[in-house]
């Protein structure tokens, strides 16, 4: 993977626990990206010695009962959360989507209310542009929950840019 990209300031003030995360772009065979809820990429946290291909592919069951294949290492983004002294560091594959098998287990109330829908790269990225300048127009303010929610815009808008750079797709 090239250098990750990095969202957010190290305050070396805070003692930050990392907090080590798969990603997946998802793409069918029309080349569009499935997003959730309007700007997030399914994922999450591996476990203690939990490879990090078996916890992409458990993440994609659990948050929305879908079966991937075909994935390939995309890059990495590192987050340096202030509010909650984490560092994330997020790695990102990309994956073909093979179906829905329609049993999710969603672990919390946040992953039962995921909805995902299909977009072209150039639509994903114009989503994303959106939602990340309405968070400064509105003039959020930034703790801990509101910057957990940009920082994760930024990093899908920075793996659309890996995506985009590293292969023949169009924006």
């Amino acid at each position: 993977m090239n250098k990750p990209v990095v969202i957010g300031v190290h305050n070396p003030s805070i003692e930050y626990k990392d907090r080590l995360t798969v990603k997946a772009l998802i793409l069918n065979d029309e080349d569009k990206v499935l997003i959730i809820n309007d700007g997030l990429l399914p994922g999450g946290g591996a476990e203690e010695n939990e490879e990090y291909l078996d916890a992409l592919h458990r993440e994609t069951m659990e948050e929305l009962g879908v079966n991937i294949g075909d994935t390939k290492e995309l890059g990495s983004v590192v987050q340096f959360r202030d509010f909650i002294n984490r560092k994330y560091i997020i790695n990102a594959y990309t994956a073909h989507y093979l179906n829905n098998s329609g049993i999710a287990s969603p672990q919390n109330e946040r992953e039962a209310a995921f909805v995902y829908n299909w977009y072209t790269i150039s639509d994903a990225i114009k989503l994303l542009d959106s939602s990340i300048s309405h968070m400064y127009e509105d003039a959020v303010e930034l703790d801990g929950a509101n910057q957990g929610k940009l920082f994760n815009l930024k990093t899908t808008r920075a793996f659309l840019d890996m995506l985009v750079e590293s292969s023949n797709l169009v924006r």
